[in-house]
């Protein structure tokens, strides 16, 4: 038997690589997006191409994450975390040293499987070591690092792309990549069990009920995520400065970490309250957030996207927390599935968004996430309508936990 130390060590080893993993996973996208105006002058990039860019990444992780997810169920945590990791290792370094646009997709298409391992691995490992009174608290810091990834970015451009070149942002993170493969080689954390009281079987998610919350949260995603690939060309366009606008995209990551941790733990302190019902609300707010964005300069830039990160950007670890809390022993499989409809949104989003910008305008793209994030707020509280209907008839005592 392990003693309280080694196990809450492990619980804080476990929960640090999910962060770093789920970061890392991610980082390539948003990178490509933060350092997107020094990168244009080597490559020649233009909204579309970046919209290309993420959508290789967060396409490739929507279509692999579901089979990912099985294969992570099997062969542990520890696993996943260091093939994740090494894999975006590949991506960065791929993107570091890409002479063109198809050197520079190939590394995101690679950066896409290792997401698409990252996420499942991360919430199996979360699921395995943290107790029910702390899961929301634990998945809520888990969560943050989509915004943590943003944060990096943002402040990857005043800080080293100004000042050495983009090149050299990538390869500092590669090296972090670089540092969590072995971190995690090294631990073996699978081979440690934890005296944590998983139930015997776990109330599901019924299909139905979890095609629809993934549906919705595929819009979410659709509408979040272009806001963290386009949010500094789109302020640099309306003649912000890009310190400046890489600032603002940090400060607005900064925000929306510190709000999901919030929200985590209010999750856990109020066991009873639907989670689905708290991401409708946040969405609708964040919908305001990204109208308020296709005002385009000023200090509405700046309420447009602190509103937009902190509201309609804060909903992924609630939606994981609903998953996981009633999936314990098949956390990688379930959100899996949830994963694979968040990364296609994420994939087809920014897309579209940068069709749109080079067809139209970033304003008329702003209106347009917003009126996303209005139809995945109404899906999702469909989707929870659904869950709750299957089981009453079904019988099940827990049903109003929904």
């Amino acid at each position: 038997m392990s003693s309280p130390v080694t196990g809450r060590r492990h619980t804080v080893t476990t929960l640090l690589q999910s962060i770093f993993a789920t970061t890392l996973g991610v980082l390539p996208a948003y990178l490509l997006g933060a350092l997107a105006v020094q990168m244009r002058s080597d490559l020649h990039l233009n909204p579309s191409d970046i919209g290309i860019g993420a959508a290789l990444l967060f396409g490739v992780t929507g279509l692999l994450s579901r089979p990912m997810g099985q294969l992570v169920q099997k062969r542990g945590a520890t696993w996943g975390i260091v093939v994740s990791s090494g894999l975006a290792l590949i991506a960065l370094l791929g993107v570091a040293a890409a002479p063109s646009i198809p050197i520079l997709y190939t590394a995101l298409t690679i950066g896409g499987v290792g997401n698409a391992i990252a996420q499942p691995a991360a919430n199996l490992g979360v699921s395995a070591v943290i107790s029910p009174s702390r899961l929301g608290l634990a998945l809520g810091i888990k969560q943050t690092a989509i915004p943590a990834a943003t944060l990096m970015a943002g402040l990857a451009v005043p800080a080293i792309a100004l000042t050495l070149g983009w090149r050299w942002v990538l390869l500092i993170f590669a090296g972090a990549a670089a540092a969590l493969t072995i971190w995690a080689l090294l631990q073996r954390t699978d081979a440690y069990h934890p005296a944590l009281e998983l139930p015997e079987t776990d109330r599901g998610t019924p299909r139905a009920g979890l095609i629809i919350i993934t549906t919705g949260a595929g819009l979410a995603a659709a509408a979040a995520t272009s806001l963290g690939v386009f949010l500094v060309d789109s302020a640099v366009q309306t003649g912000m400065t890009p310190t400046a606008a890489g600032l603002l995209f940090a400060g607005s990551a900064l925000l929306g970490m510190i709000v999901r941790v919030l929200l985590g733990a209010a999750m856990d302190r109020f066991a009873g309250r639907s989670p689905y019902v708290l991401v409708f609300y946040l969405l609708i707010v964040g919908s305001a957030g990204f109208g308020v964005l296709c005002f385009g300069e000023g200090y509405w830039l700046v309420l447009g996207s602190l509103v937009a990160y902190s509201a309609g950007w804060t909903w992924p670890g609630l939606i994981h927390y609903a998953i996981v809390r009633d999936n314990r022993r098949t956390a990688a499989s379930a959100t899996g599935v949830l994963q694979t409809g968040i990364s296609l949104g994420g994939a087809a989003g920014p897309l579209l968004f940068g069709f749109l910008v080079d067809a139209t305008s970033y304003d008329i793209a702003w209106v347009a996430a917003a009126l996303t994030a209005v139809a995945s707020a109404t899906i999702i509280r469909f989707g929870r309508r659904s869950i709750l209907r299957r089981r009453l008839a079904l019988k099940h005592p827990q049903a109003s936990g929904a």
